[in-house]
């Protein structure tokens, strides 16, 4: 288990960068970093139970399968970490699409929530 504290610290690293790059008004990088704070919490989470997966889509999958439907946490973090998922394919790869502030600041808070929840998880599964 000793993944999970660099895990951690890379989710807060990369949440502190989306915030520099949302005052920035650099949308889609902050849409990807956000993302990626969410992708390292759930790593961490993943970790706890000696699971992993060499996609994304397959990291996604096993949180929902090994977190959401125990009930160890809520759908709504699986709704959250999926939709920044699809966003963060949009930011990064459909260069066309207009990304909004709107849509980045959304993204943020929402894996600014992701973190924090992860991190009480932890927390409480430590004690």
């Amino acid at each position: 288990m000793t993944r999970i504290p660099q895990l951690l610290q890379l989710a807060q690293d990369e949440l502190a960068t989306a915030e520099l790059l949302l005052v920035n008004d650099r949308y889609r990088a902050c849409i990807s970093r956000s993302y990626y704070a969410m992708y390292q919490a759930t790593q961490a989470l993943l970790t706890t139970k000696s699971l992993s997966s060499k996609t994304h889509k397959g990291t996604i999958q096993l949180f929902g399968q090994h977190f959401v439907k125990t009930g160890e946490l809520s759908i709504e973090l699986a709704r959250a970490l999926s939709d920044a998922y699809d966003l963060r394919q949009l930011s990064d790869y459909e260069e066309t699409v207009l990304l909004t502030r709107q849509q980045a600041e959304t993204i943020l808070a929402a894996a600014q929530a992701f973190v924090i929840q992860t991190e009480q998880y932890l927390q409480s599964v430590q004690d």
